[in-house]
């Protein structure tokens, strides 16, 4: 009872994050970002029942304070699915071979599995909102038109014509750019939860950096049908776009994580992840890159091999 309590406040915090987005200052999107993380703190330090009372009362808040729609798409897009994170997570059954008497599901399907359930979600969520991308490009060219008209440069305002290309471009990526935003934003929230459920002495699990963490080799298949599939025009290509964001992203994340791997022991390494850190947050292109890297990783079983013949060499 204590603990389904304790999942009761954090689904409260959520919700009172979530509101944060409507207030229009410079935290609501930074706050939205974060809004999930009291769901995976209760369901890492808590428990499952835990995890799952916060997601329902703060989807179930969103419902009363801004509307049913609202609320069902936070419980589908982040809500469930760190609930989900954090009972994967938690997962384990006794083992005397391993350490601590436990074994753990392993963080790479954990990965995989919230991979696949962004993709799917944004789906879902594209379907529950009518996702039409011909009115989309419509209505956002004539919403640039006249944001731009309010200060236009050289006093020249581009025309429908000239804007549409790019919008076509974005619109045509957005299966992509919103599965890989929601599986990063069910990342950190899952990370900084076990972060802070370890600070407090409350994560069963023992800690392992998430750099570690390798894609299993289904992912790479999954990934590249669905890549392939995204190609096709209409709404079987945005589908497979939305699971190829996702999975496409988790590949970005485990590039990373070799980046990391390859860096152990350099003087220069705080200053060189920084840097690529960085240029990663302002340009597409880095990410893009680390998921190529994370992909050729995971073919190759690159890292695996390393770690094996440094514990077998110490």
């Amino acid at each position: 009872m204590r603990n389904i309590l304790i999942g009761l406040g954090a689904g409260m915090a959520t919700a009172l994050l979530f509101a944060g987005l409507i207030s229009g200052t410079a935290l609501a999107f930074p706050l939205f970002i974060i809004s999930p993380l009291p769901i995976a703190i209760a369901g890492l330090g808590f428990g499952t029942l835990s995890g799952v009372a916060a997601a329902l009362l703060a989807s179930a808040l969103i419902g009363v304070t801004i509307g049913p729609l609202a609320a069902g798409l936070y419980f589908i897009l982040f809500a469930a699915p760190v609930a989900w994170a954090a009972h994967l997570v938690g997962l384990s059954r006794p083992d005397e071979s391993a350490a601590a008497g436990r074994q753990w599901f392993p963080l790479d399907m954990v990965l995989f599995r919230v991979s696949l359930a962004a993709g799917i979600a944004v789906v879902v969520a594209g379907y529950a909102l009518g996702y039409d991308p011909e009115a989309l490009i419509q209505e956002t060219v004539k919403v640039l038109q006249a944001w731009l008209a309010q200060s236009p440069t050289d006093g020249v305002v581009p025309t429908e014509a000239e804007m549409e290309p790019l919008v076509r471009f974005n619109i045509a990526l957005m299966p992509f750019t919103s599965a890989a935003l929601t599986l990063g934003i069910l990342v950190l929230a899952t990370w900084l939860g076990a972060r802070i459920a370890r600070m407090s002495g409350m994560l069963a699990r023992e800690w392992t950096p998430l750099w570690t963490v390798v894609l299993p080799q289904p992912a790479a298949l999954i990934f590249g049908i669905a890549f392939v599939a995204s190609l096709i025009p209409g709404v079987p290509g945005q589908i497979a776009g939305a699971i190829a964001g996702a999975i496409g992203f988790a590949f970005s994340l485990t590039g990373f994580g070799l980046l990391h791997a390859v860096l152990i022991g350099k003087a220069a390494r705080p200053l060189l992840l920084f840097l690529v850190y960085a240029v990663s947050f302002v340009f597409l292109l880095p990410l893009g890159i680390m998921a190529v890297v994370g992909l050729a990783d995971t073919a190759l079983q690159y890292r695996t091999r390393r770690f094996a013949a440094q514990s077998g060499n110490p």
